[in-house]
């Protein structure tokens, strides 16, 4: 009878005006909100991919991620960073437990995606669909299922974003924490270098106090001076990475023709062999026959191969760093013809889970072991035991690779559709812009300085929606505004309320 009658009373309401809906009740609510069901299915994938394929998936740059984990020593070619996580998980053996921990970091960059624009107040379907690729995208789902890079140096650019943009005015704990986010992304993989000078220089366009700003230049660079300092005891030189040149030269093979940049005699040696630069008239020998610049750049006949100085080593470096700025000065119009082109390339081209000859296929990984001389470092990490995974979730992940996918075209699309509406509404929205920019610059960056790969392009995909969605809710908030004659107000629900 007492709670017939204050069901009467006071409704769906307790006396103290809290809410009366049974816990059964509110989880069913709960439920049936989208993210919800989003991360479901993201964890169902994850779930599918640990249980069909029980060991990490092992590439070419495995091998050498494990062994300077197994000797912490700086790495002249790549940057230490993915190889110091892989040292910390040793003790325990399993490259199932990092495969584990990658899908987790998986997961977080998409959580992180949508808390921050909820934080924005963009509404939930938004937030949600900006998150999807992340979730759902086969390609994403494979890299973080191997011993690869790319899914640490996300997670860490992702976190310095979300980070950045929490508050509305960035405060110096937090610009400590996304410095050091970035500088962890930067010491990750060497394209992290030149997107912490967009980062600081992003944080000056939003016009940060002088203290934060000042903090967050001394987080980003305090861990990469430290990690120069002990570079330098070991190789003798103060630097983060000694392949940026050799980087650079690899990319000019693509349309180098030393009878147009006429070298010095030092760097004779570092020109395209003559059938290459013979190889048709310009420019439809640099549009109908694209040349790898890894093939030169990793090949058994490099040139660095057979000098006296170590190959990776300062010399040979700054001859390849003096070459490449030589060919780009001779040939400016020939190497932007070539990343342009290379940029199409990288949209137009179809999802790799549709072609064949791409190893970034379940079905195709599964049968990629490690190489004789990696055997000894990978039985480390668990690789010497044989076994089996669920078939039943193997040819569900083979058959989803072909179903569900973001192709170049849509990545183009979400990176294209900020600035068409900045133009329709006459200006980029501040917390769009360092979501976009750092996108743009990864996608541009990875084509102007190697080959287009598609796992290079998945860094930008989680900052490009984002970007899109704080742009479109921006884009409502300043129509709202026009036709009701208020301010526009997009933030937190504190902010926007003050």
């Amino acid at each position: 009878m007492n709670r017939l009658r204050r069901e009467r009373e006071f409704g769906d309401m307790r006396p103290d005006g809290s809410a009366a809906a049974p816990l059964g009740s509110r989880l069913f609510t709960a439920l049936r909100k989208p993210i919800v069901l989003a991360v479901a299915i993201a964890v169902f994938l994850r779930s599918a991919a640990m249980l069909g394929y029980p060991r990490a998936f092992w590439f070419g740059d495995s091998g050498s991620y494990v062994a300077h984990s197994l000797q912490l020593l700086p790495n002249p070619a790549k940057p230490l960073g993915y190889s110091i996580l892989l040292r910390t998980l040793l003790p325990f053996h399993s490259n199932v437990l990092v495969a584990a921990i990658q899908h987790v970091m998986g997961l977080g960059i998409g959580i992180m995606v949508y808390a921050l624009l909820r934080r924005w107040q963009v509404r939930p379907m938004l937030a949600v669909a900006a998150a999807l690729p992340v979730f759902l995208d086969p390609r994403q789902l494979l890299i973080e299922h191997s011993l690869l890079s790319e899914t640490l140096f996300t997670f860490c650019l992702t976190g310095a974003v979300v980070v950045t943009l929490w508050r509305r005015r960035l405060t110096v704990p937090t610009a400590v924490l996304a410095g050091l986010l970035i500088a962890a992304a930067a010491l990750t993989r060497s394209i992290g270098m030149p997107i912490v000078v967009v980062y600081l220089a992003l944080l000056l366009v939003q016009r940060v106090r002088f203290r934060t700003l000042l903090a967050a230049i001394a987080s980003c660079l305090a861990p990469l001076l430290a990690y120069g300092l002990w570079f330098q005891v070991h190789h003798g030189w103060l630097t983060v990475g000694a392949n940026n040149g050799l980087i650079l030269w690899s990319r000019t093979m693509s349309f180098a023709d030393c009878a147009e940049i006429r070298p010095p005699a030092d760097l004779a040696p570092l020109c395209p062999p003559k059938s290459h630069q013979a190889a048709g008239a310009w420019p439809w020998n640099l549009l109908l026959h694209p040349k790898d610049p890894g093939s030169y750049e990793w090949g058994p006949n490099a040139w660095y191969y057979h000098t006296s100085s170590p190959p990776f080593g300062p010399e040979n470096n700054s001859l390849a760093r003096r070459f490449a700025l030589h060919a780009i000065a001779a040939q400016p119009v020939d190497y932007t013809l070539v990343v342009v082109r290379d940029l199409a390339r990288s949209f137009a081209m179809s999802d790799p889970p549709v072609d064949n000859d791409s190893v970034f296929l379940f079905s195709v990984a599964k049968y990629m072991g490690v190489q004789p001389r990696a055997v000894d470092m990978a039985a480390m990490y668990g690789y010497g035991d044989t076994v089996l995974g669920i078939d039943r979730f193997q040819m569900f992940l083979e058959r989803y690779q072909y179903w569900i996918f973001l192709p170049g075209l849509g990545l183009f699309a979400v990176m294209a559709a900020p600035m068409v509406l900045a133009v329709r509404y006459r200006r980029l929205p501040i917390p769009s812009l360092m979501p976009w920019t750092i996108a743009v610059a990864l996608v541009v960056l990875a084509v102007a300085t190697g080959w287009p790969e598609y796992r290079y392009l998945l860094p930008a995909f989680p900052l490009a929606c984002m970007a899109l969605a704080l742009t479109m809710a921006c884009g409502k908030a300043r129509r709202t505004a026009t036709g009701s004659d208020t301010t526009p107000v997009i933030g937190t629900r504190t902010e926007a309320a003050s």
